[in-house]
């Protein structure tokens, strides 16, 4: 586990804090493995009953970090792919705090939390078509099923910002909360509150909740995953990226 993703035991809780805040908590291949090593030890491990994540910095995560993501080969093996679909089949309860910018993956993985608590500086995006790019994450139906159609078919289909007040307005967070050290505060309380429950009883209303969908879900991750690594070959992505990472 690199120093980029910190992950610390405090009672039944796993904090899982993103931790590149120089770079805005863009996203590394490398992060992406620790990553799903860490929620893997959360889901594994008897002593962890909910998990917290979090970042570091002003910012959640402005996404993939470009210039690594060009270079590494983008297959259902990816490490990101592999990501999404350890947190889509997560058992045990997701806590996650939000904070300033949130783009692409930073918010698609907010889908699969179960509580979302988010800071009135939050500026959340899903600009894929922007990168000439298509919904990954499960996002081309789960934000449709989070915040409704018209305002997901929006979202995707022009990639501009949700600010706070519609984003705790259209139910895409729990909460608001004034300033970034009140939202981890308060998350951070709530999962300590939420792990006082028994492991058994949080895992078995939680696959009440869920119901039959994730394995739905885990397959739209994967088709979704297919036609997004189809279009990074496009010349209109290829395009896209130039122009992006030579701005």
């Amino acid at each position: 586990m690199s120093d980029l993703v910190l992950v610390e035991q405090q009672g039944a809780v796993l904090e899982i804090q993103i931790n590149r805040p120089d770079k805005m908590n863009a996203l590394t291949d490398a992060m992406y493995a620790d990553l799903v090593a860490a929620f893997k030890k959360a889901e594994q491990s008897k002593e962890i009953n909910v998990v917290y994540l979090r970042s570091s910095g002003p910012h959640f995560s402005a996404g993939n970090d470009l210039a690594d993501f060009l270079e590494t080969e983008f297959n259902l093996e990816s490490n990101v792919v592999q990501f999404l679909l350890t947190l889509a089949q997560m058992t045990k309860p997701v806590v996650a705090a939000v904070n300033g910018a949130a783009v692409g993956i930073g918010l698609t993985m907010l889908l699969h939390c179960d509580i979302v608590f988010a800071s009135a500086d939050v500026k959340l995006s899903v600009p894929f078509i922007k990168l000439g790019l298509t919904p990954e994450g499960g996002s081309s139906q789960l934000l449709a099923a989070r915040c409704g159609d018209l305002k997901a078919n929006e979202w995707l289909l022009t990639g501009r910002n949700i600010l706070a007040n519609e984003a705790e307005n259209t139910g895409l967070v729990n909460q608001v909360f004034e300033n970034v050290d009140t939202l981890w505060d308060e998350a951070g309380a709530l999962a300590q509150k939420m792990s006082k429950s028994s492991q058994d009883v949080l895992v078995a209303s939680k696959l009440l909740l869920k119901g039959e969908q994730v394995s739905d879900v885990v397959q739209l991750i994967k088709k979704e995953a297919t036609i997004f690594g189809q279009r990074l070959q496009s010349q209109e992505a290829k395009a896209a990226f130039d122009a992006f990472l030579n701005r």
